[in-house]
């Protein structure tokens, strides 16, 4: 299974800071039920996606992101409202209850000793997450799962959790659907909520990662590269680079790790790409983006001024 990442893993230790993988990068996201996914379902820190992650972090010495589905522990499993919205009751009786089970699609973060640093559970879901994903904690109560002896309770709060790294500027973790308006908002992009864009704003947050298993939007096809998927990530994080935020010039550099490829007919945007974005620049900085079938290990210097 991890044959396909050998690039990553032959990277020169100590060269790196930061590796970042896809959403589920190792078991497909396309799942049509719990059943299905069940045999994939992996606890933070033990799961086969753990172990990778903490022995190419320890051996290249760096940070490294990647997504996995979460077995969800009995606290964090409960009947959530979007689960009740989902059959469309508000009550469920005990029998029912007991018979549901649903996953996180999770986030892991490793320190360069191979240790566990935070877990993130996708708040935002789509459609291919309903028939088995319960979502985190929302945009309101952001919450992110440390593991550190330090501190071994989840944070919450009343807005996106960040934290600091040694070796890293401040940083925050979304899940593809994290960067898209919530399901009560309106869709129209002169006017939809910016959550997350804005909370990386407000919170000085100067490293976004994202990783993803966006769709291909199907468009300009002609084009390496999804220029229209490209194009709406970048509108979605507009508070980050709009010309009219003038007060300071303040940098966050974003990483999207999307997928790439045809999975059970769901074809991805690929287009992994990483982008500068200077506050009241008015564009962004782009400063590499992937093809659409690329599925190589590319590497990044970024300033953080």
């Amino acid at each position: 299974m991890f044959d396909r990442f050998s690039r990553a893993i032959s990277l020169t230790p100590g060269t790196v800071d930061l590796v970042c993988f896809p959403e589920m990068v190792f078991t497909g996201y396309v799942f049509p039920s719990y059943k299905a996914l069940e045999p994939y379902l992996e606890l933070p820190g033990e799961g086969p996606t753990s172990q990778f992650c903490m022995q190419l972090a320890k051996r290249l010495s760096c940070h490294v992101i990647a997504g996995y589905p979460e077995r969800l522990s009995p606290e964090k499993e409960g009947i959530a409202s979007d689960v009740l919205s989902r059959i469309g009751k508000e009550t469920l009786v005990d029998e029912k209850a007991a018979e549901m089970s649903f996953a996180g699609n999770s986030a892991l973060l490793v320190g360069p000793d191979g240790s566990l640093i935070g877990n993130y559970q996708k708040s935002n879901l789509y459609e291919a997450d309903m028939p088995w994903a319960q979502a985190g904690e929302p945009f309101s109560a952001f919450a992110l799962y440390v593991y550190r002896n330090w501190l071994d309770n989840h944070l919450e709060g009343t807005g996106f959790t960040s934290f600091s790294l040694p070796g890293l500027p401040k940083l925050s973790i979304g899940i593809c659907m994290d960067l898209n308006p919530r399901p009560e908002s309106e869709w129209m992009l002169s006017k939809t909520p910016t959550e997350l864009a804005d909370y990386c704003a407000r919170e000085d947050v100067r490293l976004l990662v994202l990783p993803c298993a966006w769709l291909d939007s199907g468009d300009a096809t002609k084009h390496t590269s999804d220029i229209y998927t490209i194009d709406y990530w970048c509108r979605r994080l507009k508070p980050l680079f709009d010309e009219e935020n003038i007060e300071g010039t303040k940098e966050t550099v974003v990483v999207v790790a999307n997928r790439t490829g045809l999975e059970r007919g769901t074809l991805f945007a690929g287009s992994s790409m990483v982008a500068k974005l200077r506050q009241g620049s008015g564009k962004p900085d782009i400063l590499g983006v992937m093809g659409r079938k690329e599925e190589l290990c590319r590497l990044y210097t970024v300033d953080f001024t």
